[in-house]
């Protein structure tokens, strides 16, 4: 083991994923070394399993024996026994996730042995440098997939997968001009669910139906016309007797119905400059289910989810329910969440308003999309429920 010479001594006792992650990515250590206090002991192989995702050449260790988290003298001879096993390794000392008499001790530890020791302060973004070489920001950068795998959670790609490309260039321009003009959402939204009544059903995989509307608002044909210039509708015209008749595929339907917004969401994210990766159309792999990720963002470590409705479910508890359980899966309090609809004739109860704040959930409704991004620059810089 001569030829280590970075090493990484990290201390799991308390929140123990994204900020030791953090160092790991950065730093890139050769060998992470763990001081475990008995209670967080048992998460220490989901942190090695994480490291080892993100860092595949990394060893990663645990201390001798776990530590009483209140015995000073057992925590320093963990942590000497960590320095002496590479002794010609250059060590930063994360003491971050540490309870408070861990971090104490291992501070001077780092500091009697002339090594490096670093605080991060992930709800400010401020890297605190207490001995040694000293830290920058460039720490806090992170991405979606680095910040899921330090929850031993999976990515997997949305129904749109085969459609990215074309749903985030050629398909875009008619999100975006729905998300300005939200009573166009309106219109379309009652085309579609006219699809969903439709005797036919929706589109499998495998095929594209043609449906008929009649008596439809004055924009549809409107809207399905632009729709169809853009490549979101097979074809599309109008009889003599002013119904409207258009051909529709799976991924198409899937885009019309309710995609649209998270692509149009995503894109103003994306617009700001300000997030360190932005993602969207994803799921998250727990256990034998598949939770919709529907847009993801990054800002300074800090994660930021955002639900996105079309339709009136967006105002059951349900949608509150299911977007509490994602942000909790990924670090609760300290996860930035959203629910944004596109409804705006229709408006949520005081009740419904009250669960979501229960809940730190902020909602945007339909009349606020035009005014996204400077929500979302809010919501990461200033949070209306802090990520504490």
């Amino acid at each position: 083991m001569e030829n280590i010479t970075k090493a990484q001594l990290i201390l799991v006792g308390g929140r123990a994923a994204v900020p030791n992650i953090l160092t790991v990515i950065h730093q890139k250590p050769q060998v992470v070394i763990a001081v475990c206090s008995k209670e967080s002991q048992p998460d220490f192989p989901k942190l090695k399993e994480a490291i080892n995702k993100i860092l595949p050449d990394c060893i990663v260790e645990e201390t001798t024996n776990s530590v009483d988290a209140f015995a000073p003298d057992d925590i320093k001879i963990q942590c000497e026994q960590a320095l002496q096993k590479y002794p010609k390794a250059k060590w930063i000392f994360n003491i971050t996730a540490a309870t408070t008499i861990m971090s104490i001790v291992a501070y001077e530890v780092a500091k009697s042995y002339q090594q490096t020791c670093w605080y991060l302060n992930t709800s400010q973004a401020r890297i605190v440098t207490l001995s040694g070489q000293k830290g920058d920001e460039s720490v806090f950068n992170i991405t979606v997939d680095q910040y899921v795998t330090a929850y031993n959670r999976e990515l997997i790609p949305g129904d749109l997968e085969d459609r990215r490309s074309q749903s985030e260039v050629q398909w875009l321009p008619f999100a975006c001009t729905l998300g300005q003009n939200p009573h166009y959402a309106t219109t379309l939204k009652y085309v579609m669910s006219k699809v969903g009544k439709d005797k036919k059903g929706r589109p499998s995989k495998s095929e594209t139906k043609e449906y008929i509307l009649q008596n439809a608002p004055d924009e549809a044909y409107m809207l399905l016309t632009a729709a169809k210039q853009v490549g979101l509708l097979e074809d599309c015209w109008q009889d003599k007797f002013g119904n409207i008749i258009f051909q529709l595929s799976y991924l198409q339907d899937k885009f019309l119905n309710g995609a649209w917004l998270e692509a149009y969401v995503w894109y103003q994210a994306k617009s700001i400059g300000i997030f360190q990766d932005h993602q969207w159309n994803q799921r998250v792999i727990e256990g034998k289910s598949k939770n919709e990720l529907d847009v993801s963002m990054i800002y300074k470590a800090q994660l930021i989810i955002v639900e996105c409705k079309t339709g009136e479910e967006a105002f059951e508890s349900d949608t509150l329910y299911k977007l509490d359980s994602v942000a909790n899966i990924f670090g609760g309090r300290f996860v930035g969440r959203l629910l944004v609809t596109s409804l705006y004739e229709k408006k949520p109860s005081q009740d419904f308003l009250a669960q979501a704040d229960s809940r730190r959930i902020v909602v945007v409704t339909g009349e606020k999309l035009p005014y996204i991004t400077t929500i979302l620059e809010k919501e990461a810089k200033d949070p209306t429920y802090p990520r504490i």
